[in-house]
Formats: structure tokens, C-alpha cells, sequence
């Protein structure tokens, strides 16, 4: 069988990744408490703000408290929108500190890793998800001793860099094994890491160890966008790899070595990706 340049140089990828997670070369360990936001609790919030958020007016409204508006202020009414109070909390109106916690909240909902739910954001510098409390302003964590990840603003370092939080999220959503199993991502310089995952299967004390299926896509769709251009079709030669380069996907190795639902000779035939 003809073998093409590019399932020549998909083989490749796979085994520099494979060699690199064999000798542990940068392994970026999967982190796991995980915290719940704040409930809006003025006891339990660690955002602590004193001044009106940003792009927000502070007025002394008829009842003696301090508001924050967004708009501007005539004749002591704001002609906008209230958005919150820096004194007690008033009826359908939050605390600041509640207000600029829910905002967090909502900004970095689907951006934030699991593991670290908290983000906060400098609009001078990174903002970022941690795992621990956040300062006062909710511009940083409060301990750097917890864990972090950043958000860069360039997408090249998000895919890139290993502290990430797009690359912290993707080794947790990694899809591994129905079996207990660690992963880790591994640093492969030029390229995003992808996810290794390693166990054993209990009953048979047999070694596990796989690459998940969409991490190891987008590495190799990195590569064929930004390298070599022999590379720009390589799903379409997917389908003619041996069984032996498909055992190295957690998605194969789950049917064939945990379920059993597909044969090591099925893998001739059988579609990855």
C-alpha cells in the first residue's frame, strides 16, 4: 500500500508526543479541588469593593445611601441605570460587592476551568480563574499560592502557553477512560499540548495509556494551519492508518481493551475522528 507524506508525518507527531510523555518531559499535573462561586452572601464574598465599579457614577440618593449609576446624575437622580449600593443592599438593587461578583461570575462562566471557577479581572494586566479567593477589587487572586490560570488576550498564547486557562480546560474536559486514569498536558513547544492519559485496568492488570481524541485533533489541525502544507488534508488520511497507530486514541482503546465492543482486526475499517 502507498503510503502518503502526510500519514507519514501524522505517524510522526504521534511519536514525538509518545516520546516526550514517556520520559515525563514538562508534565503540567491535572489539578482538582474545586470551588463553588459566591452565593452573593456579604459574609461569604471575597470581593470587598468601597467605589463604584467602572464606567459608574456614585450619588447620594434621598434615603442617605451611597448608589452607583450608570449614566449621569442631574439634580441628585441619575438619568441612567442603577447599578448597585455602596452602602446596605437596597430593594431589587445588590451591594456593590455582590454586584461586581455576579458580574465575574457570568463573565467567566464559560470561560473558567472547573477546577478553578473564581475569575477576576485587571483591565491593566491578565485576568485569570483561580481556584482560591480573589483580592478585595476582584483583580487577581488573593494568594498566588493557589491555583491559577491566566487568560491571555492573544490567541496564540492561549493555545501555546501551559498555564493557560483554554489549555486548563481542555485537560479537564479530556475524554480518557471509563477506568480510573491520570492525564496530564504535555509542553511540545510550537504546538498546543495535547493530553496523555495513563491507568490500568484492574481485572487485568493491564497498562492503559492513550492520547484523547480532541486534544491530539486540534495539536495536529495547529500544525497542518501554521507548518508543513502537506499536512492541510491530514484527516483524509485517517483512514488508512493500521490498528496500531488507531490503539494510541482513548476513544479506541476504550472499545477494544475496556469494552471490548471492537476487535484489534476491526480497526482496519474502522473511522477515527
Amino acid at each position: 500500500m502507498k503510503v502518503s507524506v502526510a500519514w507519514v508525518a501524522v505517524g510522526i507527531i504521534i511519536g514525538i508526543i509518545l516520546f516526550f510523555t514517556a520520559k515525563g518531559f514538562s508534565i503540567y499535573e491535572q489539578f482538582t479541588s474545586v470551588e463553588g462561586f459566591a452565593d452573593g452572601d456579604p459574609n461569604t464574598l471575597d470581593i470587598k469593593i468601597t467605589t463604584c465599579p467602572a464606567d459608574t457614577t456614585s450619588y447620594v440618593d434621598g434615603g442617605g445611601r451611597t448608589v452607583c449609576c450608570e449614566g449621569t446624575v442631574v439634580n441628585g437622580k441619575c438619568s441612567g441605570k442603577n447599578v448597585c449600593s455602596l452602602s446596605e443592599p437596597i430593594a431589587g438593587l445588590p451591594t456593590c460587592s455582590a454586584w461586581l461578583d455576579a458580574h465575574l461570575e457570568n463573565k467567566g462562566a464559560k470561560r473558567c476551568p472547573p477546577s478553578m471557577p473564581k475569575y477576576y479581572e485587571n483591565k491593566g494586566g491578565d485576568s485569570g480563574c483561580t481556584a482560591g479567593h480573589r483580592n478585595a477589587q476582584g483583580t487577581a487572586p488573593a494568594s498566588t499560592s493557589n491555583k491559577f490560570c491566566t487568560l491571555y488576550r492573544s490567541e496564540r498564547d492561549a493555545m501555546l502557553k501551559m498555564d493557560s486557562c483554554e489549555n486548563q480546560k481542555v485537560l479537564e474536559e479530556a475524554k480518557c477512560l471509563s477506568k480510573p486514569t491520570t492525564r496530564v498536558l504535555h509542553n511540545w513547544g510550537a504546538m498546543p499540548p495535547p493530553v496523555y492519559c495513563s491507568g490500568i485496568d484492574t481485572g487485568s492488570l493491564t497498562p492503559l495509556a492513550c492520547l484523547d481524541d480532541a486534544a491530539f485533533v486540534r495539536t495536529a489541525d495547529y500544525w497542518s494551519n501554521n507548518f508543513p502544507p502537506f499536512m492541510k488534508n491530514w484527516k483524509d488520511q485517517v483512514h488508512n492508518w493500521g490498528p496500531q497507530w488507531k490503539m494510541h486514541f482513548c476513544s479506541v482503546v476504550q472499545k477494544v481493551t475496556v469494552d471490548k465492543s471492537l476487535s484489534y482486526n476491526d480497526l482496519n475499517t474502522y473511522k477515527l475522528f
